[in-house]
């Protein structure tokens, strides 16, 4: 008997035997596990949700977390490098949408500059030997950076602010 035909007389035996009702129901009910919704997590306090978000704008234009996750130790440099040039790209439009980044030394690496006394040890880090009292004397080998503006998009405020990236799952 085919499967319309099965289907046939299952409905007849369940409308006439309520024994036979209540077995089916049982067994075609979903487990009480499957019907409720699973409560989204809770982030854990120490997450900060404006740097998971801009991670997340940087992972959902340029992959930059898969990139950094990923063993790279398998690909050569040719593969390595086809895939940085998208990766930068995307995060560079993150960079130009979203962030005004500007730098901290205006003066280029390698250039010869005075750190004046009083100066903000979080804006420039001395390295080097370094003695005595400010000014000092010195060679600028980076210049720093410093967020000027930072404009990211509102966020839905029902979403985990600990997700970086949602998994995707194909159906």
């Amino acid at each position: 008997m085919g499967s319309f035909g099965t289907a046939w007389q299952a409905f007849w035996q369940i409308l006439r035997d309520p024994e036979k009702a209540e077995a089916w129901r049982e067994l075609a009910a979903p487990a009480p596990e499957q019907l409720a919704e699973p409560a989204p997590a809770e982030p854990p306090e120490d997450v900060h949700p404006d740097a998971v978000y801009a991670l997340a704008l940087l992972q959902r234009e340029g992959r930059l977390v898969d990139f950094l996750l990923e063993n790279i130790e398998p690909y050569d440099d040719s593969q390595i490098g086809a895939a940085v040039r998208q990766i930068h790209a995307g995060c560079r439009r993150v960079l130009d949408e979203h962030f005004d980044v500007t730098p901290i030394q205006g003066d280029g690496e390698g250039s010869r500059v005075e750190v004046a006394k009083g100066f903000d040890p979080s804006a420039i880090r001395l390295t080097g030997n370094v003695s005595g009292d400010p000014p000092f004397q010195g060679t600028v080998q980076h210049r720093g950076w410093r967020a000027a503006k930072v404009d990211l998009p509102k966020r839905n405020p029902g979403l985990d602010t600990s997700v970086i990236c949602p998994a995707e799952v194909e159906i």
